[in-house]
């Protein structure tokens, strides 16, 4: 109905609201003394209602939305009106009440229970009109209609209220609860909004068949990892699966990622040791634009740092990350957060940036992670994942930082490839890595150098100024598998190929990873962290192992049409069939932190790493065959050797 025929509508409401009222109080014996009584205060009453719901926005609202505030509307303004007329009336009344025969009494002002009565007519009328409008619109009881998306809701309780009321005021299109499933079983045959019970969540396939639904509204309050199995039983049926767990006001049902899937029951981490520890601290990462280093200044932030430093070689990542941050932070950032464009290789820089700020904590999160890539190119992975990893703490060391921790890998587990084995290297660098400057030496002066004087004399002056009353630089290391929706990850290259309309290519049917999500990794990262004294090696409990044909079986489903291929095309250079986070002579043992555990490590003489050091230096400068120096130094590295 267009807005502008309401008001009249709206006439006539006013006009048989009065008129059934004097009837009513009268007992169907209208005079013509009454009539005229009306006719009198009719125009009065008229003008007085419009004008409040003009005034009450209730002509602006879409009856398509109408609720509560809409009924609102319509009481305030009819109040206002009745109200009003009321008052006016008696007001002309008592100054027409000079004539004898109080003509003007018996003429403008009703009896006041017939004010009442026609308040209550008026309002049922105007409010009950609305809510005609949303009910018509919004398809209720309208199951039949090819044109509507029928809607199956998981959880009766108050989200899946929620999703009902807004199936009904149109909000999912044209669509229409049909159904509702819970196992409550004290709610079974109640309804909600007219929408019935109709059972649990075993029945799911049962209700889909039975009311043939297109599309699945999950709405309980259950942890991630809780309904995982719920999640795969929806999407076995077909159809289009949302999730909803907004508890704001306005809050829509999302589409199922990935990582609803593979996610595990959810804990609660207590991150108040973990604010407490960086709370006023200054704090660098290397690799501060990517995807760990960034979820980690995103956590960080929150802990009010007194200077939160990004290191990293792409001022792209940082740029857009700290635009990002300015909006959720505000002038926070802008006191807080720097940018530091640079490169791990290049030892002047970081000894420049951290003499500058100072930092007491520098988290290690820069290396080349990608397998093929660093396979093809074995120098690029030692320069930036060894000796980017030596500058860095050597230059932390020098300036007095009082906690390193380098980011690992579980390809660093008796690697079968150049970036699982140079990230090995480079835990074994920072365990055995002197922790005052006195005691680090430079392999040799050569080419991988970025300057000719690196350790000039205002760094030393500086480093050993700063470090006299320190008791030495913590280095710790934190081991962890993939991470979801990171760069480089198989979920967004199964996205793209989804999009494309497949084929998926697979290594193998057999092929296992571990997964975690990126806010996942990066608290439990904050929590080793905060808890660590020194030489740990912190592993990170993944959970269960993904079988990634599972995995992109379950992407097909969410993502895709239900017909792209998997192709198979084998494993790649230097890739393992699954993955360990242990070595074969390492034990771990539980911290007081959950999903946290200690690896016991074997510990190199620092002149035995130094010297090691020294011969892949010189097999970078030679170009010689680096993958064979890489075996002569590490005996758990076994090109292509461990599946």
């Amino acid at each position: 109905m267009k807005k502008k025929l309401w008001p009249i509508l709206d006439v006539l409401f006013i006009a048989i609201g009065l008129f059934i009222s004097v009837e009513f109080y009268f007992s169907l014996r209208l005079s013509e003394i009454r009539t005229m009584q009306m006719s009198r205060t009719l125009p009065l009453l008229l003008l007085s209602t419009l004008l409040g719901l003009h005034f009450s926005g209730i002509y602006k609202s879409i009856l398509r939305f109408a609720s509560v505030d809409t009924f609102i509307q319509a009481i305030i303004a009819t109040l206002v009106g009745t109200g009003a007329t009321y008052i006016i009336s008696l007001l002309i009344s008592l100054f027409s009440r000079s004539s004898e025969d109080a003509l003007g009494y018996r003429l403008i002002l009703l009896p006041r229970p017939v004010y009442f009565i026609q308040w209550v007519i008026t309002l049922a009328l105007i409010s009950g009109s609305r809510f005609f409008i949303r009910y018509k619109t919004a398809g209720v009881g309208k199951h039949s209609g090819k044109e509507q998306k029928k809607i199956l809701v998981i959880g009766a309780g108050y989200a899946g209220a929620t999703v009902i009321r807004d199936i009904q005021n149109g909000r999912y299109g044209n669509s229409v609860a049909i159904a509702v499933l819970d196992d409550d079983k004290s709610k079974r045959n109640a309804s909600i909004s007219r929408v019935p019970v109709v059972g649990g969540t075993k029945e799911v396939a049962w209700a889909v068949e039975q009311y043939k639904i297109d599309e699945i509204i999950i709405a309980i309050a259950t942890p991630k990892g809780d309904i995982k199995d719920l999640l795969n039983e929806c999407i076995s049926t077909n159809c289009h699966v949302l999730l909803y767990s907004g508890a704001r006001e306005g809050s829509e049902a999302r589409e199922v990622n990935i990582a609803d899937l593979l996610g595990r029951a959810e804990t609660h981490l207590d991150m108040g040791e973990v604010q407490a520890y960086f709370a006023g601290k200054s704090v660098l990462i290397t690799g501060g634009g990517g995807s760990i280093g960034s979820e980690l200044c995103r956590q960080i932030l929150s802990f009010t740092p007194a200077k939160l430093v990004l290191y990293d070689i792409s001022e792209n990542y940082m740029y857009d990350l700290l635009f990002e941050l300015k909006e959720k932070y505000g002038e926070l950032v802008s006191n807080t957060v720097v940018l530091e464009v640079g490169s791990v290789r290049d030892e002047e820089s970081l000894c420049r940036v951290m003499e500058k700020y100072k930092p007491d904590i520098v988290i290690h999160a820069a290396a080349h992670k990608h397998v093929p890539l660093m396979e093809n190119s074995p120098e690029q992975a030692i320069l930036n994942n060894v000796f980017g990893t030596y500058k860095t703490a050597k230059s932390a060391v020098e300036c007095g930082v009082k906690r390193f921790v380098l980011i690992s890998t579980d390809k660093a587990v008796n690697p079968t490839n150049v970036m699982g084995a140079s990230k090995r290297l480079a835990e074994i660098v920072i365990n055995s890595i002197p922790h005052t400057p006195q005691k680090i030496h430079q392999p040799s002066q050569s080419a991988l150098s970025n300057t000719d004087n690196i350790e000039d004399n205002w760094t030393r002056e500086n480093s050993r100024r700063d470090t006299e009353d320190r008791r030495g630089t913590e280095f710790m290391a934190v081991r962890f598998g993939n991470v979801l929706g990171s760069h480089g990850s198989v979920v967004p290259i199964f996205e793209r190929q989804i999009k494309a309309g497949g084929p998926l290519t697979l290594t193998s049917p057999d092929i296992i990873r571990y997964f975690m999500t990126i806010p996942e990794a990066a608290s439990l990262v904050l929590q080793a962290v905060s808890i660590g004294r020194g030489g740990e090696l912190f592993i990170l409990d993944m959970g269960e192992p993904v079988r990634i044909k599972d995995l992109a079986e379950k992407m097909i489903s969410l993502y895709g049409k239900g017909n792209e291929k998997i192709e198979y095309v084998g494993l790649r250079p230097g890739e393992k069939m699954y993955e360990e986070l242990l070595l074969d002579k390492e034990n771990d043992r539980a911290t007081e932190r959950e999903r946290i555990y200690i690896t016991d490590q074997e510990k190199m003489e620092w002149s035995e790493v130094e010297q090691w050091m020294t011969e892949l230096e010189a097999c970078l400068e030679m170009h010689g065959d680096v993958k064979k120096v890489i075996r002569q130094i590490l005996p758990s590295y076994h090109e292509g050797g461990r599946k």
